[in-house]
């Protein structure tokens, strides 16, 4: 797993130094470039609460029980669900359809092969009870009619610390694309390409 998210990371980072040197070709401040901007902001705080709302579920239960209460009521795979609503709304405040795309790629690069492998590990160690789960709720896309409100949950104060601090982060995205978006509208950066 931190294979996974060295290599996430590495190729998010690759993604976010590209966009130092492109721009997006829309018009600044124009319709598109502003719709763009905004339904990106919307999906990183979605994105944000999503994760928080896992976390509250999960931290320090993972792997030693079966989590399927709250979000995971909905989709076998909420957090990672969320982490890409936040891509997709890390894509979109570059303003950028092609930079959405990449970080989306990365995702289904990296997680993909991950969520699949927890589910493996996931039937073996709760066999039946895990095989009746998967049959109630969807690998992805939630399924918003199967919610079950979860009841007491105890919850590791470090593990949900660190999903704290993490999620928490998600919002400097929009603070380092306007930082970007400004040093290109003042010529600090040089734009090598526009993208769409």
């Amino acid at each position: 797993m931190n294979i996974r998210l060295l290599v996430s990371r590495g190729l998010l980072t690759a993604a976010v130094l590209a966009t130092l040197f492109t721009e997006h070709a829309w018009s600044e401040r124009g319709a598109v470039d502003t719709s763009l901007a905004a339904i990106g902001d919307v999906l990183l705080i979605a994105g944000c609460i999503g994760r928080i709302w896992c976390a509250v579920h999960i931290a320090g239960r993972k792997n030693a029980d079966l989590v399927m209460e709250g979000p995971y009521s909905l989709t076998r795979n909420p957090l990672y669900l969320f982490t890409l609503v936040a891509l997709v709304g890390a894509g979109l405040v570059f303003e950028s359809l092609v930079v959405t795309a990449l970080f989306v790629a990365v995702f289904f690069a990296t997680h993909w092969p991950t969520i699949l492998k927890e589910e493996r590990f996931l039937a073996d160690r709760f066999g039946e009870t895990y095989a009746a789960y998967m049959a109630r709720v969807p690998r992805f896309l939630p399924r918003l009619g199967s919610f079950a409100r979860a009841g007491d949950v105890t919850i590791s104060a470090p593990v949900f610390t660190r999903a704290m601090v993490e999620a928490a982060l998600i919002p400097l995205v929009y603070l380092g694309a306007q930082a970007i978006e400004a040093a290109h509208e003042a010529h600090l950066l040089p734009s090598v390409l526009k993208l769409y």
